[in-house]
This record gives C-alpha cells, sequence and structure tokens, in this order.
C-alpha cells in the first residue's frame, strides 16, 4: 500500500504536471535562443554546369548568408569555409532553371553541427546553352593621322580572323572582334605592332591568343593642285623675229608628294613653245610644252598648242 501511495503521488494531477514540464522545456529553449549570436557576410555561388554548357545571362552571383549558434562557434568560422553552389548537372537541355541554393561546411565549419546556416537568396533562376565554337573577323581600330604630307594607304591584321567559345546566341550574333585603337599619329613610314582583341560580352572567350599582329603602310600623300596664270615662254626663236603679240597665259594640273607640291609657286611651271624651226615671218600654229620641278606629274594643261604670228625685227625688215 506504502508503493501505491507513493505511484499515487506522482501521476496525481498529471496534466498540470505535464503542462509544467512542457513550459519548462520551452522557458529553457528561449533562454538558449536568446544566448545563440548571429553573423552575416555574402559569399560567392558557384554553378555546377553539364558538361558541354554554359551560363548565357546575368544571375545573383553571391548570397547573403546568417549563420546562428554560440558565439565560440560561430566566429571562427570564415567566409570561405561556407561553400554555396546551385548544382544543374541533371539539366541536359537549354533552358531557364530555378534551383536552391546549397550550403557546404568546409574549413573551420566542417565538424561543427550544432550551428544554423539560413541563405539569402534560398533559390536561384539561372539561364544555360549549349558552347559553340566559331571563327569571327578582327576589325582594326584607328586612331589619329600620319604626318603631314603623308598617308595611310594600307593596314591588315594577322590573323585576320580568330576562334572564340560561349553559349550558342552569344556566339552567333558576334560578327566581328575589334582590337584596341591604334594610333598613327604623327607617323611617316611603315609599322608593325602587337595590339589586344577588345571582346565585349564576357560569356564569349578567345580560343587562343587574344592579340593580334597590326601592319599599316604610310607614304608620302599625293594631291592634285591645278595653277592658273602660268607664263608660256618662246625659246630658240631667230633674232630677225619677234612675235607680233605678247604671249597668253595658260594653266597646268599637276600630281606629286604633297610637301613637294605644297612648296611649289606658279613661277615654278612653265609652259614652253620651241620656235627653233621658224625661219621666217609668218603665222604658225605650234605645240606646247609643260616645264615642270622634278618629282611632278602633270595630268593636263592648256593650251596644248597656239598660233603666234612672227615679224621682223625692226632694222631686218631691210635686209629681207
Amino acid at each position: 500500500m506504502k508503493g501505491k501511495g507513493f505511484f499515487s503521488r506522482i501521476f496525481a494531477n498529471w496534466p498540470a504536471k505535464i503542462l509544467s514540464l512542457a513550459a519548462a522545456v520551452v522557458i529553457f529553449m528561449f533562454y538558449r535562443m536568446s544566448n545563440l549570436e548571429e553573423r552575416f557576410f555574402s559569399v560567392p555561388v558557384h554553378v555546377i554546369l553539364p558538361e558541354g554548357f554554359a551560363i548565357s545571362s546575368d544571375y545573383e552571383k553571391s548570397v547573403k548568408v546568417t549563420i546562428r549558434g554560440d558565439a565560440d562557434k560561430i566566429y571562427p568560422i570564415l567566409e570561405n569555409d561556407i561553400f554555396a553552389f546551385v548544382d544543374l548537372r541533371d539539366h541536359r537541355n537549354a533552358g531557364r532553371y530555378k534551383e536552391p541554393v546549397k550550403i557546404e561546411k568546409r574549413g573551420t565549419a566542417k565538424d561543427i553541427e550544432s550551428i544554423e546556416i539560413r541563405v539569402d537568396p534560398a533559390e536561384l533562376t539561372v539561364t544555360i546553352e549549349e558552347i559553340v565554337t566559331k571563327p569571327v573577323k578582327v576589325k582594326a581600330v584607328i586612331r589619329g593621322s600620319p604626318l603631314h604630307g603623308y598617308e595611310l594607304v594600307q593596314y591588315s591584321v594577322t590573323p585576320q580572323r580568330v576562334l572564340v567559345s560561349g553559349p550558342k546566341s552569344h556566339v552567333e550574333r558576334l560578327k566581328e572582334i575589334p582590337t584596341e585603337e591604334v594610333d598613327v599619329s604623327g607617323r611617316d613610314s611603315n609599322f608593325t605592332v602587337k595590339v589586344r582583341l577588345v571582346l565585349d560580352d564576357s560569356y564569349v572567350k578567345i580560343k587562343g591568343n587574344d592579340s593580334v599582329d597590326f601592319y599599316a603602310a604610310i607614304t608620302e600623300a599625293l594631291i592634285l593642285k591645278s595653277f592658273k596664270g602660268i607664263d608660256i615662254i618662246s625659246l630658240d626663236l631667230d633674232p630677225a623675229l619677234r612675235l607680233a603679240s605678247s604671249l597668253p597665259a595658260g594653266t597646268i594640273r599637276v600630281q606629286g608628294p604633297q610637301l613637294l607640291v605644297e612648296s611649289i609657286n606658279s613661277g615654278q611651271l612653265r609652259l614652253i613653245v620651241n620656235c627653233s624651226k621658224i625661219k621666217k615671218a609668218g603665222r604658225y600654229l605650234l605645240p606646247v610644252t609643260p616645264d615642270t620641278p622634278e618629282g611632278i606629274i602633270v595630268l593636263s594643261y592648256e593650251p596644248k598648242e597656239i598660233l603666234l604670228e612672227f615679224v621682223p625685227v625692226e632694222g631686218e625688215e631691210s635686209k629681207q
């Protein structure tokens, strides 16, 4: 009877006792939680891709990580000890996928069990496409002008095409890749220089060397220029004869190196009439020829022939 009384006392008012015990547990838990601390930091998200695929659009590249636990356990944890990743290896087709962000504890966090880790956002949306490769034309970008009097007559890049690789849609719309600017300012001769390629699309990569050889051919600039009021000169005229009237002026159109042509004035150009075959007075249609400095090419001139009248020199008439 004595044992029966003992158990009767234990189980008497058992609902109230159970509620009291539960309340004690809850109070203990709240106490424990109130003594836990939190840490916050951002970590990069690693996307694990299926073979032969690449990411083709922007996505959240980092997540906010919250670590909750005892201070002596969470504060030694470093950012590098939390590895965040999204695993897309089960997807074998191009598309847009929403997957949870998973956490792997590493380093000092690896063997700690009594901590809570949360990530925000908890899911990421990532677009993937097949990786393709193709050759793309290289476009040289040139800045400035050669030295005055010179011109860039030809340029080239080697190689003319480079191989690129990346998500299908990005590679297909890529038509050419520009070089860094090549400055030809003040140049007066041929030159070769190595320049880098400028690929603005971060999703596309150049396979192999990302620079090309740029070659420029620079020569003296040739210009055209017309001169008016050019003197027509008669040469080798018989001393017994003279022109009945003064000679008109002519025009000459020339081509030559810019610096040379710009330095010439009309006094350095002449149109010549050879009168050596004229032996007696009269009217004659004679050819006209240009006379210019060396290095100048005459493209055209006027007149090409001229009608001249020759008369005896005074005092010579009586002798004829």
